[in-house]
């Protein structure tokens, strides 16, 4: 028996169904597609998702509100999914991926409504986190013929540290956020368990980076199109509306939109 390479786990991790910015631009109007909203705790995923899902006019699928929509099959289940949403942790893996299996099911059933004109993207946040669940997500996609492009948001460090110690966030699902041992698990679970899959989509280019936060010599280039921002001083955080044009307009979706005859 041959030893397996080393390098097996990424040779085999084909994901033929999460395109390129440049593959999804090219998307024909009619196909089905989606964008994943992805980036660090604290980098204003869900926020940036709502935004976007009142800019297409589509429907969002919101993870963490699918799980507190779950079923749990007995108790232990129920207490792993109580400890993961109050503690900070992310689900185990096979547990993520069997309420995202049961969820996306459902989900797809009412959000996908096929025209032979155009699709606007659906919104994805909250999921994949690891190796193993973009692989699930990846069949999914290719189960219901849709596309993906997954957006980062990259976000300052000294603006993630602010929002950790000012903010107070409360989602569908979770206990507020309010104690510092929470806050600082939920960006160690980051680290262990999404920064490096992230850092390796980016690299492939099946992920894009989108800022949230910039520069203020960038911000001075940037005032004539009147953006929304809080200033930081050093820097400044665009709005979620600001963003949502920036990715709009990478993505050409303004032109793919116009064209469309949507």
């Amino acid at each position: 028996m041959t030893n397996p390479s080393p390098f097996s786990a990424v040779e085999q991790l084909s994901l033929p169904n999460i395109l390129t910015a440049e593959e999804f631009q090219n998307l024909s109007p009619d196909s089905a597609c989606c964008i994943v909203v992805g980036g660090m705790t604290y980098s204003g995923r869900h926020t940036q998702a709502l935004a976007m899902k009142d800019e297409l006019e589509n429907e969002i699928f919101q993870f963490n509100e699918w799980i507190s929509k779950y079923h749990p099959e007995d108790a232990h289940e129920a207490e792993v999914i109580r400890l993961c949403l109050s503690e900070g942790y992310y689900l185990p893996d096979q547990l993520a991926i069997k309420i995202a299996e049961w969820a996306f099911n459902t989900f797809l059933t009412k959000a996908l409504h096929p025209d032979q004109y155009y699709n606007r993207p659906f919104i994805v946040v909250g999921y994949p986190h690891s190796e193993a669940q973009i692989r699930h997500f990846q069949s999914i996609l290719e189960k219901h013929h849709i596309y993906a492009l997954i957006a980062v948001l990259e976000v300052k460090p000294a603006e993630s540290i602010r929002r950790m110690k000012e903010s107070t966030v409360a989602r569908i699902g979770h206990s507020v956020d309010i104690r510092p041992e929470v806050q600082k698990r939920k960006i160690g679970e980051y680290y262990l368990r999404s920064h490096g899959l992230i850092k390796w989509l980016i690299f492939t280019g099946k992920a894009t980076l989108f800022k949230t936060c910039i520069d203020r010599f960038e911000y001075e280039k940037r005032k004539h199109e009147l953006l929304s921002v809080e200033d930081r001083g050093d820097y400044v955080v665009l709005s979620a509306r600001d963003v949502t044009s920036d990715i709009m307009k990478f993505l050409n979706m303004f032109h793919f939109i116009s064209n469309s005859g949507a």
